[in-house]
């Protein structure tokens, strides 16, 4: 796939937010990436020099499956996320966890390679803000753990729904619409439900005009985010 050459701090400015004018200046200049284009449908990363972060999806949308055994549970990534696909032996375990990716929508990733990992690591500010990204699907993926503890799979799927209208939605007239095309099967792996059941949550969730989808099948989400901390959910409680 041809590659084309940009600033970082161009492509991605948040990047560079507590910097000084003066080094954002510097960096913007110095600092310069090559950036791919990935087609929709499953994807396998190639293998890369273990001396670079990883790639930086600027666009699209991606998703990865970790599958144990005849269950799965989806990530969903995103623009600003940075990915580490390569690394594959992170978690020592006994139980193998295969993971495969797939582009939901065509992205443009940056690859931030070792020369690139070197000159961020001149701006103590740079560094922590490329990992504060990593430490953000951390705790994305923590919070999409806490919300499959609700029992009702409505709940479930409005808590995620809202986490990802939070990271990259965009609110309209009609309401907060999450800007992907999300199979029920796919949802249903993020909020650890069957198909069906989550199927049914969705029509649910329609019926009680808290969900709807607009013409390009994107859901938007009706009203405010539920306040989980006034709202007395129903919750898997842990054995004493």
């Amino acid at each position: 796939m041809p590659a084309t050459t940009i600033s970082l701090l161009d492509a991605d400015p948040d990047l560079g937010e507590n910097m000084s004018p003066e080094a954002r200046e510097t960096a913007i200049r110095l600092i310069r990436v090559r950036t791919f284009r990935v087609q929709k449908g499953a994807w396998t990363p190639g293998g890369i020099d273990h001396g670079a972060m990883g790639l930086l999806l600027l666009e699209g949308l991606m998703v990865r499956t970790l599958r144990i055994g005849r269950v799965s549970s989806a990530e969903i990534v995103g623009p600003s996320d940075i990915l580490r696909p390569w690394e594959v032996g992170l978690l020592p375990s006994v139980v193998p966890a295969p993971t495969d990716w797939r582009v939901l929508e065509a992205a443009q990733v940056a690859l931030l390679d070792r020369r690139a990992t070197e000159l961020i690591g001149r701006w103590p500010e740079l560094c922590v803000a490329t990992g504060g990204r990593l430490l953000r699907r951390a705790r994305s993926l923590a919070y999409l753990m806490a919300a499959q503890h609700f029992i009702r799979v409505e709940d479930r799927l409005l808590a995620t729904l809202w986490h990802l209208a939070s990271m990259w939605g965009r609110v309209t007239l009609q309401g907060t619409v999450v800007p992907f095309r999300l199979t029920h099967e796919m949802l249903a792996s993020m909020i650890g439900a069957q198909r069906p059941t989550t199927t049914t949550a969705i029509r649910s969730l329609v019926r009680q005009e808290r969900l709807a989808r607009d013409e390009r099948r994107h859901y938007v989400l009706l009203g405010r985010a539920p306040d989980w901390q006034r709202e007395s959910m129903p919750v898997i409680e842990p054995e004493v």
